[in-house]
């Protein structure tokens, strides 16, 4: 007689579930602890905060941005970590609801990469930052991996040889509730950057301390990260906080690396697509059912890079596959626009283009950090240098209520 398969019960999976995202919060805290050391009393953390007061005052040398009529409240800088543009295209032209309800806003399908690298954390550091990596203004950071500890030189700030600014340190300073909620352990690189002691003195009376990170979560893949973002948008509309997040989905990128950027239908990476559609629709239901942050929240949706080439990841930061991703800016009130024709100061490259042959500036990843903060009504990050101008929406305005 045949011996049947034994089957593992929906209690079992869920206790299975229940154990892994445990551990993976036991693994958070014991990184924030282990790999926040500090330097002794007295000792320098990488980078002066003498830097921080430059790089304020040079924001007055800057001509003003046209300012948005209406700020938002809260502003979610949302990264799907390897998805590539053609996958938002497919699943839209599928009908799946996410990826269509958020390119109703201003958007684009031909965004750009760090043009010298694609990989995880030199591009995010663009997102937050407004800088790319390379040169004198450059970020700097290259590692891609867990960072190392404070005390050897696990921030932003060692890496560049000064004080980084960041879009959390404008929000924080302007009174805004900021925060990070991620799926991948290595972004405690920003928690070690802009925590109490590394953190630049606040630039806005009053003072709101120095941590320009007020939430620092770590969350099991994209569904555990979404459910956070509901509870800790809600909690901020409830307390009256306006507020910048930025949320990172890291199970498109995940299942890259296993599986590979497989563009076929029915394979595994386009089921992971839709189950990342299915989250955006979750948070932008959510936002449409709460009084409180209906009509006064605004998100933008990038990737850090794409995949497939090689295969299994996305280093050669040459080719399309990887340098190719989208940009899309909702604002919930179904204003659609080609972000390139609304942003008259770049210009569109062609699918292959990894820079455009004239030369002028494409949308990349790294203008998300400044978009957010025009959204809100805020100034631009200090010495950044993509979007600083703050124009990426020049042609857009916000509609009456």
């Amino acid at each position: 007689m045949q011996q049947q398969p034994q089957r593992v019960s929906g209690r079992a999976v869920g206790a299975v579930m229940f154990i892994a995202a445990l551990a993976v919060t036991v693994a958070w805290i014991v990184l924030r602890v282990f790999f926040t050391v500090q330097p002794a009393e007295g000792e320098p953390s990488g980078a002066t905060m003498t830097a921080s007061s430059n790089a304020v005052g040079s924001m007055a040398e800057r001509a003003a941005p046209r300012p948005i009529t209406k700020p938002f409240d809260h502003v979610i800088v949302l990264s799907i970590d390897g998805l590539r543009a053609d996958a938002v295209e497919d699943a839209v032209r599928r009908g799946r609801p996410g990826f269509a309800a958020l390119l109703e806003g201003p958007h684009t399908l031909e965004a750009r990469t760090d043009p010298d690298i694609t990989v995880t954390l030199p591009n995010h550091t663009g997102m937050v930052t407004g800088r790319l990596f390379k040169g004198p203004q450059g970020h700097n950071w290259l590692p891609n991996d867990l960072p190392p500890t404070i005390i050897e030189g696990g921030t932003l700030h060692a890496a560049h040889g000064s004080y980084v600014p960041s879009m959390w340190d404008v929000a924080h300073d302007h009174g805004l509730l900021t925060g990070m909620i991620a799926s991948k352990e290595k972004f405690i690189l920003y928690d070690n950057t802009y925590r109490e002691e590394q953190g630049a003195p606040d630039a806005v009376a009053p003072d709101h301390g120095r941590a320009k990170l007020d939430v620092v979560e770590l969350a099991f893949r994209g569904e555990g990260v979404e459910r956070k973002a509901e509870a800790a948008l809600d909690r901020a509309a409830a307390d009256g906080r306006r507020s910048l997040w930025f949320l990172h989905f890291a199970d498109t990128d995940f299942t890259g690396h296993g599986k590979t950027w497989d563009m076929t239908p029915g394979s595994d990476y386009l089921a992971c697509v839709d189950r990342m559609d299915a989250l955006v629709d979750r948070l932008v239901r959510h936002v449409g059912s709460n009084p409180s942050l209906k009509g006064r929240t605004a998100i933008i949706m990038t990737a850090d890079h794409g995949g497939g080439a090689p295969p299994l990841s996305h280093t050669v930061h040459d080719s399309p596959l990887n340098f190719r991703i989208p940009f899309v800016v909702w604002t919930g009130d179904g204003t659609a626009g080609d972000l390139y024709a609304l942003s008259p100061t770049r210009s569109r490259p062609s699918a292959s283009e990894r820079m455009t042959a004239t030369g002028g500036a494409p949308i990349r990843n790294a203008d998300a950090g400044n978009c957010a903060l025009w959204l809100l009504g805020l100034p631009p990050i200090p010495t950044s240098t993509v979007g600083a101008e703050q124009d990426l929406l020049a042609g857009w305005s916000r509609p009456a209520p």
